[in-house]
């Protein structure tokens, strides 16, 4: 941000030039929790693309909720002069065809001081006075590249409940290790605010840097949930021609093929099933390599 810019102090976080908003949506890609192939990340990057978004605020201390020797800072030139890029969570603004309000934060899991970060992303709904939340992201799991990636989710609102579903993505009963982050959904509902999550699930086998299935999957159901008007015959495209990539690396492995049915039949099995996301039971083999896999990530 320029020095000259006039700074408007919120929580942690400095806000510049934004515009007046009327009852803005937030949409929070968290990384690296729930950010495999990147999807949250380049979803938000395809709405602000797409809709001419700017940068309208970010952390005046970032140091203060990272550690610099897990997420490092970037050197880069510009212009023939050095620069340093600081890992932040940064905020963006943008308004789409409908001139509805939309505020994409790019959200930095953080390392020390989570209640705070937490509490100064309330003061941002706060302020901006949010009229809805929303989690986006993706999460590894023993689903196959082979079927349309599924999302799970949900709200703190019986309407929003009823949209998730009608937009085909399945309630969530997860149970487990979560992020800090969570706590903004438990404090949602004391402002008013709509709160949901929007989590798809990815082949833990595959491991792509950028997912492209799973961003055309995850805009699609954004699509569903709020009437965008996106253009995605380009991401199809790259889509289709990522999954060619994995299914002839999938050809030369006799032992991921054999995997790749049973996850192919566990995935019927649970699509055709009604009720909440539930999982099925896999091989002992699968589910060691599954493991295996995830203790690589961690």
């Amino acid at each position: 941000m320029c020095d000259n810019d006039l700074v408007t102090k919120v929580g942690p976080f400095e806000l510049i030039d934004v515009p007046p908003l009327s009852e803005p949506r937030l949409l929070l890609a968290l990384q690296p929790w729930v950010d495999v192939g990147s999807v949250g990340t380049m979803a938000l990057t395809f709405l602000e693309e797409t809709f001419g978004g700017q940068p309208v605020g970010e952390l005046t201390r970032p140091g203060y909720f990272y550690d610099f020797t897990r997420y490092r800072p970037t050197l880069f030139r510009r212009e023939g002069k050095r620069e340093i890029s600081v890992p932040n969570t940064r905020l963006h603004h943008a308004r789409d065809k409908d001139g509805r309000d939309w505020l994409l934060l790019h959200a930095l899991e953080p390392h020390a001081n989570g209640d705070e970060y937490t509490e100064g992303i309330l003061d941002l709904c706060r302020h901006f006075k949010v009229s809805e939340y929303t989690l986006i992201g993706a999460m590894y799991a023993p689903v196959p590249h082979t079927r349309p990636p599924l999302a799970s989710g949900g709200a703190n609102d019986e309407a929003m409940l009823a949209r998730l579903r009608d937009a085909g993505i399945r309630e969530s009963h997860y149970e487990g290790p979560t992020t800090i982050l969570a706590s903004v959904t438990t404090e949602a509902e004391k402002l008013g605010m709509i709160s949901s999550g929007v989590i798809l699930q990815l082949p833990a086998y595959a491991q792509l840097e950028r997912d492209y299935t799973g961003l055309y999957a995850l805009l699609g159901y954004l699509e569903k949930l709020y009437g965008l008007g996106l253009k995605l015959d380009q991401l199809r495209a790259q889509s289709e021609r990522q999954t060619e990539a994995i299914n002839e690396n999938v050809a030369e492995d006799a032992r991921l093929k054999a995997w790749l049915t049973e996850m192919e039949a566990a995935y019927d099995a649970e699509r055709s099933a009604d009720g909440p996301a539930t999982g099925t039971k896999l091989s002992p083999e699968l589910e060691s390599f599954l493991r295996d896999v995830e203790g690589r990530l961690d």
